[in-house]
């Protein structure tokens, strides 16, 4: 079974390859596990197969590539060499089957092993590969061999709820089913890259809790992984909050952040149960039993001998995968940025990107050519608006950008504001930001000016960074409508603030209004699920006659109201004046009182630093 052999595969060769692994327990449990989990990297495997080393694992792989049963896939998803992503070939599918006496068509099918599944998975890779590093860590969570008992991705339970007349579904991203010598584990798997609110999860935890009541065996035990130990407090939180809200016990859950993951697996506190137990946690899966074929018949053709080119993957997540398999990091950044702000010009994006221009124009023309970006026509902008082309990511930009965020893309457009499509296929709030294009990218000039502030003062020393930007509509909150959402970091220290940027085109009934639900929401306390403390508010308006007439409805508002809002205002002639090196973080704002008070930075301003987003 030579790598060279050009000849199509027959059935001999899998029924030769399976007697052959027989003798050789590494590799047969390699292609097991690729039968269940396409695309594992190296470093998974190590885990599960319980090799030694590295090499070890490296030196089995391979072996199986060049017997042709497995191949890999080398996505540029971190910088340097991609790792290596492995997948079952036509021979190494089939041989599985036949190892496990189930017909190989029902087998690719069940856990989508066929090409057009792989290509699929593209789009939403940085999830599958969080999945698959958290099944790594449960795996090494507790010493000795280890074994898959079961996997799905994702994980549904559709139930009954003793209130209602419709079941309902509950949805988390994996479960897993890990036993070792003296014990099982069974886990509901939620890898999180902060790429979502968790209000997002507050329904699922509600599930959770309900979903164990009506079970009589162990619930499986939650394990999430997360970004910072800020978001993992908010992450207990939530958990603690539908807890109460439902008067139940505690749920059975860890939370660790990744880089705890990653330089102690073993601390990862799992719950296990007998290890005679194990058939109660895991679902069995009826496949069609392995039908006597022919010894030289050919192998089915699942896979394809060259997934990229074959010209059997067909369908729009085929196509979208291939157009996605060859995004580096920094090309799904951009697309994710493009997503959640839209119409930005190339200069002001070669800011945040701190790139030239030239380099990000030809970035982003090669994102074209994939059908992921466009850039808007001179006939959809109004001369003068804009010094260079805009652009937009389109749907299927749009489709990219909710995948490797884990969410359809309804979900993300509600939950993040995802804009774009083009005029042909509008899909978020494109065409409230294209109708106000105007009022967007003086908003967003703002932020982008703030970033290259930023920058140039790290530069210097300063600790100092924009760690977050929100688009409109991810940071709306019912009748709180800001500009955007942003967290800056100084010395340390977190500070949040909402943008309201003023172009004198509302009266003061609006202004009125729009601080009125500024107060409701303060005086609600609602807040304190999306914030940790009350953003400040900062008013940048067009000059000092606009500021002054902001002020006065801001101090009308407040008639009666029992709290204080931190609002400071100030104008664009006061940020661009030339003695005011710093810009947005210079001495230029004030409060709603008098304007012959002293002006001073922001930041200095009291407001409570945030943790989640």
């Amino acid at each position: 079974m030579s790598q060279g052999v050009v000849t199509p595969r027959r059935w001999r060769d899998a029924e030769t390859a399976a007697r052959t692994l027989i003798k050789r327990p590494a590799e047969r449990r390699t292609v097991l596990l690729l039968g269940r989990l396409p695309l594992l990297p190296e470093a998974v495997l190590e885990r599960l197969v319980g090799l030694r080393s590295g090499a070890s694992v490296y030196r089995t792989l391979r072996h199986l590539a060049n017997d042709g049963l497995v191949a890999a896939l080398h996505p540029p998803v971190q910088p340097g060499h991609g790792p290596g992503l492995w997948y079952l070939t036509d021979l190494g599918l089939v041989t599985n089957a036949v190892d496990q006496g189930v017909d190989p068509e029902y087998l690719a099918r069940h856990n989508r092993l066929r090409g057009a599944d792989l290509l699929a998975l593209q789009p939403g890779l940085p999830q599958l590969l969080a999945a698959y590093e958290l099944l790594g860590a449960l795996a090494a969570a507790r010493p000795g061999p280890v074994q898959l008992l079961d996997w799905q991705r994702p994980w549904r339970r559709r139930y009954l709820r003793p209130t209602a007349k419709a079941p309902v579904a509950a949805t988390l991203p994996a479960f897993a089913a890990l036993a070792w010598e003296d014990a099982v584990a069974a886990c509901l798997l939620l890898p999180d890259l902060g790429t979502t609110p968790l209000r997002l999860s507050r329904p699922v935890l509600d599930h959770l809790f309900v979903l164990r009541r009506l079970q009589d065996e162990v619930f499986p035990t939650l394990v999430i992984a997360t970004t910072a130990t800020g978001r993992a407090a908010a992450w207990w939180t939530l958990v603690e909050e539908v807890r109460r809200a439902r008067s139940e016990a505690p749920l059975a859950a860890t939370i660790a952040t990744w880089d705890a993951l990653r330089s102690s697996p073993g601390e990862l506190a799992v719950v296990t149960s007998d290890p005679y137990n194990w058939r109660q946690l895991s679902r069995r899966v009826w496949l069609r039993p392995l039908r006597t074929r022919q010894a030289d018949r050919p192998l089915p053709r699942l896979v394809g001998d060259d997934l990229l080119g074959s010209a059997t993957q067909v369908g729009p997540a085929a196509r979208l995968g291939l157009a996605t398999l060859h995004l580096a990091a920094l090309d799904r950044e951009l697309v994710d940025f493009v997503a959640r702000h839209p119409f930005l010009p190339l200069d002001r994006l070669a800011v945040v990107f701190d790139s030239s221009v030239a380099v990000l124009r030809r970035r982003c023309t090669r994102l074209i050519r994939l059908g992921l970006l466009r850039f808007l026509g001179l006939d959809e902008v109004r001369e003068g608006l804009a010094d260079g082309p805009l652009v937009e990511a389109t749907a299927d930009g749009l489709a990219v950008v909710a995948a490797q965020q884990g969410l359809t893309l309804a979900v993300a457009v509600r939950a993040n504001g995802l804009a774009g499509g083009g005029p042909e296929q509008p899909i978020g709030p494109r065409r409230q930001l294209m109708r106000r294009l105007a009022h967007t990218l003086g908003a967003d000039a703002i932020f982008v000016d703030l970033i290259a502030t930023m920058r140039r003062l790290a530069a210097a020393g300063e600790n100092t960074a924009l760690v977050a930007w929100q688009n409109a509509a991810a940071c709306s909150h019912g009748h709180v409508r800001p500009d955007g959402y942003g967290v800056y970091r100084h010395h340390g220290c977190l500070y949040g603030f909402f943008l309201e940027y003023d172009r004198n085109t509302m009266g003061f009934r609006d202004y009125c209004a729009k601080f009125g639900a500024y107060f409701d929401y303060l005086a609600s306390g609602r807040y304190a699920r999306d914030y940790d403390g009350f953003p400040t508010i900062l008013v940048v308006t067009r000059d000092s006659d606009a500021e002054e007439r902001v002020a006065f409805a801001a101090r009308a508002a407040s008639v009666g109201r029992g709290e204080t809002l931190p609002l400071l205002l100030t104008c664009r002639s006061r940020i661009e004046v030339s003695s005011n090196r710093n810009g947005f973080l210079g001495r230029i704002w004030r409060t709603q009182g008098g304007d012959g008070e002293r002006h001073r930075p922001w930041f200095w301003s009291g407001n409570f630093p945030p943790i989640t987003g």
